[in-house]
């Protein structure tokens, strides 16, 4: 997910990182030949990126913890409203709209929290 540059820290190892507006940190290194980021090394530099966007890695995975989340609890809502209807003697195309249906009632903020 793209997150802006807000401003920059020097870690433990005194590496720079870049603190990014979702709140996360991205290692920012100038380390030729595999990183070219000559713009770290001068506070100018590093101004000169603020509101740059970084691809954050961590909210890449909340998102995708997220999404397996929610497809588990509509595939259990589906399947669990498909047999109840099946109990009651619904036909089968009666029983998917009733399945489909059950999706509206999920509640997500207890799956995103």
């Amino acid at each position: 997910m793209k997150r802006k540059i807000v401003g920059y820290h020097i870690d433990a190892d005194s590496h720079w990182v870049a603190e990014l507006e979702c709140g996360h940190g991205q290692h920012v290194r100038h380390d030729p030949p595999w990183r070219e980021r000559p713009w770290v090394r001068t506070g100018e530099g590093r101004a000169s990126r603020l509101g740059q966007e970084l691809s954050c890695v961590r909210c890449d995975e909340f998102a995708r913890k997220v999404a397996e989340a929610v497809i588990k609890e509509c595939r259990q809502s589906l399947v669990a409203a498909y047999e109840d209807a099946g109990t009651s003697g619904l036909c089968a195309k009666r029983r998917w709209e009733v399945a489909l249906g059950s999706l509206g009632a999920i509640n997500l903020s207890k799956i995103i929290s």
